[in-house]
């Protein structure tokens, strides 16, 4: 059972925080539980009382956050979105449009993996082929990710950063492909070091995207 008061990191007491706080406390621990049932147990062989256990919370605490497992995967799949958006950051704050790709990629890789979360989006993943609710939550996911990728690439295109060798559309697709495979397939977990793996990037995505001069360009 989760204790009445619990010390945090920032040293306050759980008592001291608001009531918008404790609730943010609690999704995170809920989040994280079901995140480990679901890569222990599969997203089908995972129940709402497992997950109830893992956080050590009641069913019927557990069903005033959340009233379903499709619920949770959406939460965490929105807690993934605000880090997309930490990492889309970086493209601006890069000085070209390839750098910041780059940038981008290997922050999803790393986090992908130093968060341990492969398995649990293999297994999201394997579920949004049979759960309609957990492919909607999928699609508009990657939905979100190929728009705010279209903007930079509209943008480097017209500016003159980069060639594709392919349509934008294609292009789209092809990155997601290649970050989505890079970061399930957690290279790192097989001893393939993240500088090997930028290296691969670079030239792969280089031949890719064209960028101007055969250079990594710079913006002004």
């Amino acid at each position: 059972m989760l204790l009445d008061t619990e010390t945090h990191a920032n040293g306050s007491s759980e008592e001291s925080l608001s009531r918008a706080e404790r609730r943010d406390i609690q999704i995170k621990r809920i989040l994280e539980a079901a995140k480990t049932c679901f890569v222990r147990s599969g997203f089908q062989g995972a129940s709402m009382h497992q997950i109830c256990a893992e956080v050590g919370m009641s069913p019927g605490a557990l069903y005033r956050y959340f009233p379903s497992k499709e619920a949770i995967i959406a939460a965490i799949a929105e807690a993934d979105r605000k880090h997309d958006a930490e990492m889309f950051a970086l493209i601006e704050q890069a000085p070209s449009i390839f750098e910041g790709i780059i940038a981008c990629a290997m922050a999803h890789i790393r986090h992908t993996h130093l968060d341990g979360n492969a398995a649990m989006f293999t297994e999201i993943r394997a579920e949004s082929m049979r759960n309609e609710l957990v492919r909607d939550t999928c699609l508009q996911c990657m939905m979100d990710v190929e728009n705010d990728f279209r903007v930079h690439l509209e943008r480097a295109i017209e500016a003159g950063e980069i060639d594709p060798v392919v349509p934008l559309e294609s292009l789209l697709g092809i990155l997601m492909s290649i970050g989505e495979g890079i970061a399930i397939n957690d290279l790192p977990s097989r001893n393939i070091t993240f500088d090997e793996i930028e290296t691969a990037l670079r030239v792969s995505l280089g031949a890719l995207l064209r960028p101007r001069d055969n250079a990594i360009a710079t913006r002004t």
